[in-house]
C-alpha cells in the first residue's frame, strides 16, 4: 500500500471485511500507512456493514466507502438472495449511511452489463439520489467487446442524465483477454475511473 502511495495510484481498493479483527486491522493498518491515494472498502447492505468499515477507515486520510450491488437478475437472486425492489431499497439505504459518514461514496453495480436496462437505470438514480460521488458499471462476465461495451456506456449515459454529476468508473474483466481494449473504449466513451 505505502509503494501504491507513493506511485501515487489514485485509488487503492481493499477487499471487503470478512473477519472482523483480522480484516479491520488490516484495513485500519492501510489506513494509516496511506497519505494520498484514496483508501477503498466495500460495505455489505446493512447498517451493521456500513459501521464496521467506517469504524475500520475513519482514520483514513481519504476513506471511500464502496457500496457493492449486484444488479443482474441471476445474481440478485442466487448471490443476495434479493427481488429487485428489495436490492433497491437496500442500495438506497446503505448508499445514504455511507454519504452521512463520508463525501466519496462510490456505487459498483456488478454484473451491470447483463442487468435489466431498465432495473439499472432505476439502481444508478437511486445511489447517485442517495448521494454517491462516483458509479462504477461493471462487466463482470468479460462477455462484452469493447465496441459493445462503449455502445452499452453510452447507451446508459444518455438514458440516465444523472450520471453527468457523477464520476463514471468500470469494472472490466478478462474472460476474453479484451480488458484493456473494453478499458479503453470505456474512457473514449466517457469513464473517468478503471477497475
Amino acid at each position: 500500500a505505502k509503494l501504491l502511495d507513493k506511485l501515487e495510484v489514485p485509488v487503492i481498493e481493499l477487499p471487503p471485511i470478512r473477519s472482523r479483527k483480522t480484516d479491520s486491522l488490516l484495513v485500519k493498518s492501510v489506513a494509516a500507512a496511506v497519505k494520498t491515494s484514496v483508501v477503498a472498502v466495500p460495505v455489505e447492505l446493512t447498517p451493521d456493514g456500513v459501521a464496521l468499515v467506517w469504524n475500520a477507515l475513519r482514520e483514513a486520510k481519504n476513506p471511500r466507502l464502496q457500496v457493492e450491488a449486484p444488479v443482474s437478475p441471476v445474481q440478485m437472486e442466487y448471490l443476495s438472495h434479493k427481488k429487485p425492489e428489495a436490492m433497491l431499497a437496500a442500495i438506497r439505504e446503505t448508499a445514504a449511511a455511507c454519504r452521512a459518514l463520508t463525501p466519496d461514496v462510490e456505487f459498483v453495480a456488478d454484473d451491470a452489463t447483463r442487468s435489466d436496462p431498465a432495473f439499472l437505470d432505476e439502481a444508478v438514480r437511486a445511489a447517485v439520489a442517495a448521494g454517491v460521488s462516483t458509479v462504477t458499471l461493471c462487466d463482470t462476465a468479460g462477455a462484452m467487446l469493447p465496441d459493445e461495451f462503449a455502445a452499452f456506456l453510452t447507451d446508459i449515459l444518455t438514458r440516465v442524465p444523472e450520471l453527468a454529476s457523477v464520476r463514471l468508473g468500470v469494472g472490466c474483466s478478462d474472460e476474453l483477454s479484451m480488458a484493456d481494449s473494453c478499458a479503453v473504449a470505456a474512457v473514449r466513451a466517457g469513464a473517468s475511473e478503471v477497475k
